[in-house]
């Protein structure tokens, strides 16, 4: 016979694996919601042989193709997934008879037979949506059809859509729109941009491009501070989409002041992009791009590059996914070899594109008067410079980001690197202004700024409604409601002027205690920072050009989830501590049992 003392030893042995499994199962369900390890890449299916060529894409590929060949499709699928990535992000103009749907549909039946995935980035400013009626039966019918098939992208049980330029949009028409669609939040919905206010209708966030960014790891670490920060804003998790890029190039699409080329100095801008990308622990990874030939973009194979980005996204897509990916390095700067300016002759063709009408413009827009308040910086010198006065709580991103010009454009205006520190008063030149045609402000590239503020624009050849509206922030209605007469029926005519916006025009020189506080938008949030475990081989990370830098150790990084402070983490140690304090029951309550009959 065993003594009450080894009787109770016995049934507690016995009880343990129970216990032990309760323990781990609930811990498991805490732990599953983001931080999937998942890469993906943008992927644009609008292609022809015509599309490729000098004075159309800065590189070429081995041989021009045609997007709606299923064999093209095929070997893309191969390859990305050869090189570690999970899916495509395809962008789709909607579910009416074009390019994009009838290639999207294609793209799922082959990812099905390959064991891949794909997903939409809806584009919200799309030639074939209307107005918000368009947008809402497009979104009801991609999640009636793509998105219940087998081969479409889901996480957390749930299908993913990202979404382009969704700051057409008023947050409150997003609202509107969300209600509508999916107002349970059964899909998940991937935010674009800078505007963290997007996070109150939105489930996550990605920024698109990162190639201005002479630091990507410092930018990454930043908004994903941003993003999580959003957790505790709006009580519901909100999932980070970190971006990686190999370099940019879009020298050939006349996008004027706005231009951006990032060389690719031999991958280590990739390499630094990605480790960056990754030690901001991201719920997904997302490349940019696998094959947008028109922005420079691509690791598809080039004639330029031949298989080195794929086989650079091989090496670090197996980093990332096992933890074990190298510290963001340095940014090496280099020199890139000159594009020919020609202009772009390939614009992806779909039949007749409707003339979008009126977008409803948002209530909270202030309508621009023709007497605007003065400020007192940034001021025309009379050498032509415009010069802006750094005040506290400035940094070289966010005076960029202000006055739409590049981090890079800045430190080569002004003799800088990204070493200098920039101190309350120091004058930084942020454009010049033009004698002939009149005053050019970087925030309204290509526009004349006329002596009462207001912006002129002069149509050329190729410009469409929509374009003008996206190159000045600008919604449609914004653009129609500044232009007495001109509306969706309007036709463009070449050399007509249309006013895009109204700038203050200083009244005195010296001095930036009058200047407005920067927008929302543009303000970035460090609280909370994130903190992933350090990486082996480290080299350390120079965040200059974050609105606020986050002090990081990135000597290591592993992609679990990362105690942010948000609802659904502190929620996620609840089930924890309830499954630990329910084991201690069980464990008492046997024992008290054992102890009684034995």
């Amino acid at each position: 016979m065993f003594s009450r003392a080894q009787k109770i030893n016995i049934s507690f042995l016995l009880l343990l694996p129970f216990f032990l499994g309760l323990l781990l199962l609930v811990r498991s369900s805490a732990n599953a919601q983001g931080q999937t390890r998942l890469v993906l890449a943008f992927y644009y299916a609008w292609y022809e042989p015509g599309s490729f060529g000098p004075g159309r894409t800065p590189f070429q590929p081995p041989q021009p193709y045609l997007s709606t060949d299923s064999g093209t499709i095929q070997r893309h699928v191969n390859q990305a997934k050869a090189a570690g990535i999970d899916a495509f992000v395809q962008s789709w103009y909607g579910p009416s008879a074009n390019q994009t749907q009838s290639n999207f549909q294609n793209l799922l039946n082959i990812a099905s037979s390959s064991g891949f995935r794909a997903a939409v980035d809806f584009e919200t400013g799309s030639p074939f949506f209307s107005g918000n009626g368009d947008r809402i039966q497009a979104l009801n019918t991609l999640l009636a059809t793509h998105a219940n098939h087998g081969a479409y992208l889901r996480v957390d049980g749930k299908p993913v859509i990202f979404f382009w330029a969704n700051w057409l949009l008023s947050v409150g028409e997003w609202a509107s729109i969300r209600e509508q669609v999916d107002p349970n939040h059964n899909s998940i919905w991937i935010a674009e941009g800078g505007s963290p206010e997007h996070l109150s209708v939105f489930d996550g966030l990605h920024l698109y491009n990162i190639a201005w960014s002479n630091s990507p790891a410092g930018t990454a670490a930043t908004w994903a501070a941003n993003t999580r920060a959003a957790s505790t804003t709006y009580g519901t998790y909100k999932y980070w989409v970190a971006t990686a890029m190999p370099g940019f190039n879009d020298s050939l699409l006349g996008r004027g002041d706005a231009t951006i080329v990032r060389d690719r100095a031999g991958g280590s801008y990739y390499q630094s992009s990605f480790s960056g990308a990754a030690a901001s622990a991201p719920d997904m990874l997302i490349i940019n791009s696998f094959n947008e030939w028109a922005e420079g973009s691509h690791i598809e194979p080039s004639v330029e590059f031949g298989n080195t980005y794929l086989d650079l996204t091989s090496q670090f897509s197996s980093g990332f996914k096992s933890g074990s990916i190298a510290a963001p390095a340095p940014v090496v700067q280099a020199t890139s070899p000159p594009v020919p300016t020609l202009k772009p002759s390939f614009t992806p063709t779909f039949g007749p594109s409707p003339t979008p009408t009126t977008i409803p413009s948002p209530t909270s827009t202030p309508t621009p008067t023709s007497s605007p308040t003065p400020i007192a910086s940034p001021t025309p010198r009379d050498d032509g410079a415009i010069v802006y006065t750094v005040v506290a709580g400035d940094s070289l991103i966010g005076i960029a980001d202000r006055f739409s010009i590049t981090v890079e454009e800045i430190l080569t205006l002004n003799d800088r690197t990204t070493e200098d520190i920039l101190r309350v008063g120091d004058l930084l030149i942020i454009g010049y202004d033009d004698e002939v045609e009149g005053l050019f402000f970087p925030e309204f590239p290509g526009a004349v700024i006329r002596d009462d503020g207001t912006a002129v624009y002069t149509v050329k050849e190729g410009d469409t409604p929509i374009g003008i509206a996206l190159a000045y922030d600008l919604q449609l209605a914004e653009l129609y409601e500044l232009n007495d007469g001109f509306n969706e029926g309007s036709v463009l005519q070449i050399g007509q002027q249309l006013i895009v916006g109204f700038r203050p025009i200083p009244q005195e020189v010296g001095g930036s205690s009058e200047l407005p506080s920067p927008e929302p938008s543009l303000t970035l949030t460090q609280s909370p920072s994130i903190t992933p475990n350090p990486l082996p081989t480290s080299t350390a990370l120079s965040a200059t050009e974050t609105a606020e830098p986050i002090e990081r150790d990135e000597s290591e990084v592993t992609n679990a989830p990362v105690d942010d402070g948000s609802p659904n983490q502190s929620l996620g140690i609840l089930p924890t501590v309830l499954g630990g304090a329910l084991v201690l029951a069980l464990i008492g309550g046997a024992l008290l049992y054992l102890s009684r009959h034995y």
